[in-house]
């Protein structure tokens, strides 16, 4: 076992399991941060609708629509925390039932989820055989206590992947939920969470004519440096989960590793491509699950390793071990889109590469052993471009007004109708100018005249 490093400071095996625990919950999700970063607005606006049901028995319903990654279940799961919260100085009673479109496909399965989360025993069978309405109706008059007088206690429904819930045949599921929650005779709150910004023409015209038609949007990350406060609150600890002086190193680290110029640059490039937050905590899993008693603080090399694995497209990964021929057609596809040609078939490609091959044939002999591939060998590698989805077949117009796309068309032989040789059929590259750079720049076996090709 190797001896500790005298510079890292002193922890505990039980404070580094806690560390891990707690830090890893929060990278997966598992457990919410401490604060959410720029959701106030939000958050206050479902902490008000909640606690309206739960704890003056209105009936609400309201959608929360924003795109994926921007937190829309994080500010469900802090409001219900929220009001659970509050309701222990109250100490009234409520249920809480959560469905989602990916797992309840059928309003029947739906309807025994939430007898089996309301903790119903009861067989349902004989129930099931009538209208959704009618056992819906009887699963919540069983929450009644052994008075019948007594009022039926606050359900809140919360409905992830809503848009799946929306087609469901007949949508029974929904127009029985908000119409309770309209006549305000049960008094439940539904939450439907959605990443659809046109969700509601999925509704029936009688399912919207029973939804409150309440709204509330949550937007991604309006800034980098809210971005990296997200993942300051992820990482940092207190107190709580390890000795101060520890938790007050560990923190620093942290700040070190945010603030230092390769990190930033990445957290930059996540925040410009999509402001995908689970994709910037994931960087940092590796490192926290390698934290130990002999290396206690994060390392920043781990860190910046995974940030650049995860800004390497999959793409850019199977590219790379390409055969040089191959590499050639695609720099001969990237010219031609420099001259303004944006559809181009193998004969126009092949051109363009036996054109470069024999006017610097001399210096690329002196490079590297290198010689001008007959026109079946580079077919075999231009179907291998286009099976790899690097090459795309284009449009093809097939009459006035209309035009068709087919992925597999150059390989399986028609296109709607169209009868052509391979050789003719219509590709686009489908990379970026830089992209092609940065493919020829990461090999060493390059010889420099094709280096040069590319980087023109």
């Amino acid at each position: 076992m190797p001896a500790r490093n005298p510079a890292q400071p002193k922890a505990t095996d039980e404070s580094i399991r806690a560390v891990k625990r707690t830090v890893l919950g929060r990278l997966y999700g598992r457990a919410p941060l401490p604060n959410l970063v720029g959701l106030d607005a939000p958050l206050n606006s479902i902490y008000a609708l909640l606690s309206q049901t739960a704890l003056n028995n209105e009936g609400n319903s309201a959608l929360i629509l924003g795109p994926r990654g921007s937190g829309k279940t994080s500010l469900v799961q802090r409001a219900l925390s929220m009001l659970s919260h509050t309701n222990t100085n109250t100490n009234k009673a409520y249920h809480i039932v959560h469905l989602n479109g990916f797992v309840h496909t059928t309003d029947r399965i739906a309807l025994r989820d939430i007898a089996r989360q309301l903790l119903i025993t009861q067989d349902l069978e004989h129930v099931l055989i009538g209208s959704f309405a009618d056992a819906f109706t009887y699963i919540l008059n069983l929450l009644r206590s052994d008075d019948e007088s007594t009022a039926i206690p606050p359900v809140i429904f919360v409905l992830e992947e809503f848009d799946l819930l929306a087609q469901h045949p007949k949508q029974s599921l929904l127009y029985t939920l908000f119409d309770i929650a309209q006549s305000q005779q049960t008094p439940i709150a539904v939450l439907g969470v959605t990443a659809r910004i046109d969700v509601l023409d999925l509704l029936e015209k009688r399912v919207k004519s029973r939804f409150s038609h309440r709204q509330i949007y949550v937007h991604n990350m309006a800034s980098v440096e809210e971005f990296v406060q997200i993942a300051r609150e992820a990482l940092c600890i207190d107190s709580s989960t390890a000795s101060e002086a520890f938790a007050q190193q560990f923190n620093k680290r942290i700040e070190d590793i945010l603030t230092s110029s390769t990190v930033s640059q990445h957290i930059e490039d996540i925040f410009e491509f999509g402001k995908d937050v689970r994709m910037l905590l994931r960087a940092f899993t590796l490192a926290v699950s390698q934290i130990s008693i002999d290396n206690p603080l994060l390392n920043a090399s781990t860190v910046e390793s995974q940030f650049a694995l995860a800004n390497t497209s999959a793409k850019m990964k199977i590219l790379s071990s390409i055969s040089l021929l191959e590499l050639c057609l695609i720099i001969a596809m990237r010219s031609l889109t420099q001259l303004d040609i944006s559809k181009y078939n193998f004969e126009m490609v092949y051109d363009e590469y036996k054109t470069f091959m024999s006017r610097h044939m001399m210096a690329v002999s002196a490079g590297g052993a290198m010689k001008i591939y007959k026109k079946p060998v580079a077919l075999k590698a231009f179907e291998t471009l286009v099976e790899l989805e690097i090459a795309r077949p284009a449009l093809v117009s097939v009459g006035e007004g209309s035009s068709v796309y087919g992925r597999n068309d150059l390989l399986a032989g028609t296109a709607a109708g169209i009868r052509a040789p391979k050789e003719y059929r219509m590709v686009q590259l489908m990379l970026e100018p830089m992209q092609v750079v940065e493919l020829v720049s990461g090999r060493v076996d390059i010889p420099a005249v094709i280096r040069r090709w590319a980087q023109q």
